[in-house]
């Protein structure tokens, strides 16, 4: 494996076009010796990474190019039908019209491209090597630049993309309602171009976006659990108390409330104005909870169903919980060994048995694993904010490693174990 920064050899700086070469690929971690020159290597990769995909000047190149590329797209069409049908015109007019739409194509269309091109074939290869070098080492001290999302990236870009696409699709829709006009018609090549080109940044963003939220959230929880480790560690914090859910979901009412509030202080006599914004916050409420409430039925039925065979064939005194484990990882993570195996995608059903000082989990695919409590530096409770799922209980054990279970019984599996002298903290 070669080095990020110096085998390769550094770009001439006399040439303004000439670009950084990207960082190599990060191979396996565990051909690393050294972690900590292992995080030191990806953070530098990742911020060069990062810093080619913020760069401004490459949006400007990109957006000259896609001006340039729709403003041929647009106009070449546009003179070869005014040379046919203008007055006076002959054939051979028409022919001049299509050859210099040809040349406008040739010399201002083609280069447009090309730059395009380019600039898509490297922007995924720098997506794949950020999703790499990202993935080698997800610890709680790895680093994942916070200059990701900052200086109006990805959010300006992605809402000015969605801004001119809806542009795109209203002229589109006023085109296409005067189907008399040749002249007009024209313009749909330009307007098709420029839809496309948004589109990709859309997608782009939204890519780019999603992925930084999910590395932010997985190192996120990495933080979370080592606090948790802190805390189990110290003795009088053997049992934290954490917020109750209800809580974030009043936060979330909360604007609406105040709306309300506000709209009746300010207009206290307008009785239709006030039943309008009322029946509109019943409608939320009468359409929201049920369908909540179903969707979290329906993922317990599934549940309940998948486990079955393996409920009925635990033993008599143990006390059997049906869970989903696999939380923790995206389902493109390479496959984890151990204990690791059970905290990492894709999601899975299983079930959690506690009988004496054991715990076991056992899997719809076979396969289980058996924990005594003497391997478990103790378990978290983690009420979701997500109001579909489940409470997770996350369980830490003394190897450095942890197993997050999701189950409607959450709190019982960690009220249990607590009671068998195993620490716990919720938050």
């Amino acid at each position: 494996m070669t080095n990020t920064t110096n085998d390769r050899p550094a770009p001439r700086r006399g040439s303004p076009f000439r670009v950084a070469p990207l960082p190599d690929e990060p191979g396996e971690a565990s051909s690393w010796g050294d972690r900590a020159g292992l995080v030191r290597a990806q953070a530098d990769a990742l911020g060069a990474l990062i810093r080619e995909d913020l760069s401004r000047s490459r949006m400007a190149v990109f957006l000259l190019g896609a001006v340039v590329l729709t403003g041929v797209a647009a106009l070449a069409p546009v003179v070869i039908v005014d040379a046919a049908t203008a007055d006076g015109n002959d054939a051979t007019d028409v022919a001049v019209a299509a050859v210099l739409a040809c040349v406008l194509l040739a010399v201002l269309g083609t280069p447009a491209l090309l730059v395009l091109r380019a600039l898509r074939r490297r922007g995924r290869q720098r997506s794949q090597l950020m999703r790499e070098w990202a993935a080698v080492d997800r610890g709680y001290d790895s680093e994942f630049p916070s200059a990701y999302g900052s200086r109006g990236y990805p959010h300006a870009r992605f809402f000015s993309a969605a801004l001119i696409l809806s542009l795109v699709l209203i002229l589109a829709v006023a085109v296409l309602a005067d189907l008399s006009d040749p002249s007009v018609l024209a313009m749909l090549p330009g307007l098709l171009v420029a839809g496309l080109l948004a589109w990709t940044g859309i997608r782009k963003y939204a890519d780019r976006y999603g992925w930084a939220s999910r590395e932010q959230v997985i190192r996120g929880r990495e933080r979370r659990r080592q606090q948790h480790r802190g805390r189990l560690s110290t003795p009088a914090a053997a049992h934290v108390s954490g917020a109750h859910p209800a809580v974030l979901y009043i936060a979330f009412i909360a604007p609406l409330v105040i709306v309300v509030l506000v709209f009746a202080a300010i207009r206290p006599k307008n009785a239709l104005g006030l039943a309008v914004a009322g029946l509109l916050a019943l409608a939320l409420l009468a359409v929201g909870v049920p369908k909540v409430l179903l969707r979290r039925r329906r993922e317990r039925a599934a549940l309940a169903e998948a486990v079955r065979p393996l409920m009925a064939g635990a033993g008599s005194g143990a006390n059997v919980y049906p869970i989903r484990y696999g939380l923790n990882e995206p389902i493109q993570q390479e496959a984890a060994t151990g204990h690791a195996a059970w905290d990492r995608g894709p999601t899975r059903m299983g079930v959690l048995a506690l009988e004496g000082d054991t715990l076991r989990l056992s899997g719809v695919d076979g396969s289980a694993v058996r924990l005594p409590h003497g391997e478990l530096l103790g378990v978290a409770f983690l009420a979701n904010t997500v109001a579909w799922l489940d409470p997770s209980v996350d369980l830490l054990l003394h190897t450095g490693e942890a197993i997050e279970v999701r189950s409607a019984d959450a709190e019982a599996i960690a009220d249990t174990l607590a009671a068998a002298g195993v620490s716990m903290v919720s938050a």
